[in-house]
Formats: structure tokens, C-alpha cells, sequence
């Protein structure tokens, strides 16, 4: 499938040399990445070569605050990038959109927290895990967090964790926070991931008992709000950008990427495969071109729609335009139902692939798992996103302000 060109991107960025460089590295890793592939898999998480290269090609610190070293690759250009890791590693691509933008996401905290972070290493990674599954107490110095938290994507390659908790009811009610923990403070359980999809983006379960200091927490109010310290300490577009948004993408973006790499695959088998029943050359099979042109131009739309969006979202934050609730309703929603549609498209052309394509050694089988373990993601449920979105489209009220949740977040 083909690449769009980084002039059609439809971004709006300062330099766009430096976004059509940044995917010429990622290019250039992407045999890497393909290669290890199934080793991702056989371990459980990423490759450390993969980790390498990913690094190397400046993934962790594209959307990272520019105080600390990041690229600012505006957002059109870094959501293609997690596409074009997809088609070659869904796993990698998946820990590049999560582990990747939690560096933009993390700039939303004080100053003192993103010293924390990279004050001593600007190459810091975190990982996440909102799903409040903890406990969380107020004490003296903060929080204390214990307990266990699951889907940490990455984290055998992070240096820290952000997790999501509940602040028990002070008097005002309950109150949803994340709060940042460093690696020294959590174990990772490295038997929680047996799975049969995404096995390679790690995304184990490990086990907190710590203080967390306030500065080192984000409230569901600032989220809401959107009056997070780091929006003013870090000036610029990308600090302007909203938060589930961001995150919707960036995983929408990664089963795009495992979707066309899907397609490719079964393109090239097909070209050879001969019918085992008619002995006729799949090539010649009118059904086959049904399937095909239908799956490909599912994921072609998809993909079509992130500079559609994403340099409309990138234009008005260089012009300090407020982006509507509108548009990040529709935003939330096409990302998930890119997840949604992104799977149904390679099922299409599973259903008439022919009794080889079942051989769980063949990269085809490896993006469709990795794409069934994608759509069982929160953010990949249209139903759920359906909702905030047509309700703006009938003028009805959207879902008010909660302190205990994040769903409120716009």
C-alpha cells in the first residue's frame, strides 16, 4: 500500500523538512522491526534492538517538550509515523503511539514533575495504566498507592508508570487522578501477559506500594479544564493539543499501521498461492478482488483521515484557536472506529486467504492478532464513543463534569 507524501500530509508544521526526515528514519527502521516481529512475540515484549532503533529514530522524543530534548513533530506526521511501525510490527507500533505520546502527555505535568522525569535522563520512557484498580490514600507527604495495576504497555523499556486512581471523598466528593511513580518504586509481574494478541508490546501487570508526591499527580479538573501546568511552562502548538484526542490516535493510528501491513502481506501471498480445491490461481478469483478492494479501501479511509484532522487540530493550535468540543467528539470517534473497521477489513480478507493464511508463523496471522487485541481497547469501541459524538450533531448536552472519572475529559 502506498505511503502518502509528507507535503499531503495536511499538517501545519513550522518545518517540514525536519517531519519528512523524522519518517525517513522511520523508514529506515521498519526492516528491523519486521524481522523481530515474531521474536516480540516469543518473548513478551519488545526486542531491546527494537527499543534501540525506536530510540534512534528520535520515536520517544517526537511529541516530548522541547525543554527536554523533543523533535516537535507536529501531530499528522507522528500519527503516520505509529502507521508506517504498524505495518511492519503492530506490537512495536503500539508501544510507539503509548509509551510515545505519554512524552507529550507527561509535558501536561508541573515543572517539577518533568524534572523528576528527565531532569537526569531526557530519554526517560513511562508507561501507563488509567484503570483506577488501586488503592489511593491522602497522607502527610501526598498519596500512597498500593495495590496492582494491569495493560502497561512497554514497561519492561519504562522508567516510569502513570497510574490511574481514586482519591477517596475529602468532602467534595471522590476525585480521579494519575500520579507518576518511578521505576524503583513497582514490580513487574512478568507472567501477567499471556495473551494472544499484542504479545509483543509487554503490557504486564506490576505491583505499587509508594508515596506519591502532589506535584506528581494530574487531576481529572486540570484534564477537564484543560489548565494542567505544562500547557503555560510549555508554550507552543503541541502543549495546545487535547488530551483524548491524543490518545485515541495514537492508538487508532497503530491498528491502522498493523491493517495495511495485513493487507501487504496477504497481497504478496496471494500473487503465488493456487487453489488447493480448484487448482486455479487465487490472482484469478473475482471474490478475492471484492474482499480486497473492499478491506483496502477501508484502511485507506482511515489513514486519509488523520491529516484531514489532525492539520485542522495543528492549525488552530499555532493559531491559539480553541479546537471545538465538536471536533474532538468526531476526532474520538473516528479513532476507535478505525480500530473497529481496521480489523474488519483483514477479517474480510481472512475469510478467502485459503487454509495457509491459519499458520500462526506468518506475518499475516501476527497483524490480525495484534488487531483483535487492539479492538478490545476502551478507546476502540465506536458504541461507547458514538454517543459524545452525535449527541453534539443533535445539539443535546454532553456528559457533565464528573471529578471521579476521566470519561468526562473532552
Amino acid at each position: 500500500m502506498s505511503q502518502p507524501n509528507i507535503q499531503n500530509l495536511g499538517s501545519a508544521s513550522d518545518n517540514p523538512a525536519d517531519a519528512a526526515a523524522f519518517l525517513a528514519r522511520i523508514d529506515g527502521i521498519l526492516p528491523l522491526l519486521k524481522e523481530r516481529s515474531a521474536e516480540a512475540e516469543r518473548l513478551r515484549c519488545l526486542p531491546i534492538e527494537n527499543i534501540q532503533a525506536m530510540t534512534d529514530a528520535g520515536i520517544f522524543r517526537a511529541i516530548q517538550p522541547k525543554q527536554w530534548g523533543g523533535l516537535g513533530i507536529d501531530p499528522a506526521t507522528w500519527f503516520e509515523s505509529v502507521v508506517r511501525v504498524g505495518s511492519a510490527c503492530g506490537s512495536s507500533a503500539w508501544v510507539h503511539g503509548v509509551v510515545g505520546g505519554h512524552a507529550w502527555y507527561v509535558g501536561l505535568y508541573s515543572q517539577e514533575a518533568q524534572q523528576d522525569v528527565w531532569g537526569e535522563n531526557r530519554d526517560a520512557r513511562i508507561a501507563s495504566s488509567f484503570a483506577p484498580t488501586g488503592k489511593v490514600e491522602r497522607v502527610k507527604d501526598g498519596f500512597r498507592l498500593t495495590g496492582r495495576w494491569s495493560f502497561l504497555s512497554g514497561v519492561d523499556h519504562c522508567d516510569w508508570i502513570a497510574l490511574g486512581g481514586v482519591v477517596p471523598d475529602d468532602g467534595e466528593g471522590a476525585e480521579y487522578r494519575t500520579f507518576l511513580v518511578p521505576a524503583r518504586d513497582f514490580k513487574i509481574d512478568q507472567d501477567s501477559w499471556q495473551v494472544a494478541g499484542l504479545q509483543g508490546s509487554g503490557s504486564k501487570e506490576a505491583t505499587v506500594d509508594c508515596i506519591v508526591p502532589v506535584h506528581r499527580t494530574h487531576t481529572v479538573e486540570d484534564a477537564y479544564a484543560e489548565s494542567e501546568p505544562g500547557r503555560s511552562i510549555n508554550p507552543g502548538p503541541l502543549s495546545r493539543l487535547p488530551w483524548m484526542s491524543m490518545f485515541g490516535y495514537a492508538i487508532g493510528s497503530a491498528a491502522i499501521g498493523a491493517a495495511t501491513g495485513a493487507i501487504e502481506t496477504f497481497v504478496e501471498a496471494q500473487r503465488k498461492r493456487v487453489s488447493g480445491f480448484s487448482h486455479t490461481a487465487a490472482a484469478d478469483n473475482p471474490q478475492l478482488y471484492i474482499r480486497l478492494a473492499e478491506a483496502t479501501t477501508l484502511v485507506n479511509d482511515a489513514r486519509a483521515r488523520i491529516p484531514r484532522t489532525w492539520g485542522d487540530f495543528y492549525a488552530k493550535a499555532l493559531a491559539g484557536e480553541e479546537i471545538p468540543a465538536a471536533s474532538r467528539a468526531q476526532c474520538r470517534y473516528e479513532a476507535s472506529y478505525a480500530m473497529a473497521t481496521c480489523l474488519n477489513a483483514a477479517l474480510k480478507i481472512f475469510e478467502i486467504g485459503g487454509g495457509g493464511i491459519l499458520n500462526t508463523e506468518k506475518a499475516f496471522q501476527r497483524h490480525l492478532r495484534d488487531l483483535m487485541g487492539m479492538r478490545n481497547h476502551p478507546f476502540a469501541i465506536p458504541e461507547t464513543w458514538s454517543g459524545t459524538y452525535a449527541k453534539h450533531m443533535l445539539g443535546l448536552p454532553p456528559m457533565p463534569f464528573t471529578r471521579s472519572s476521566m470519561a468526562c475529559v473532552r
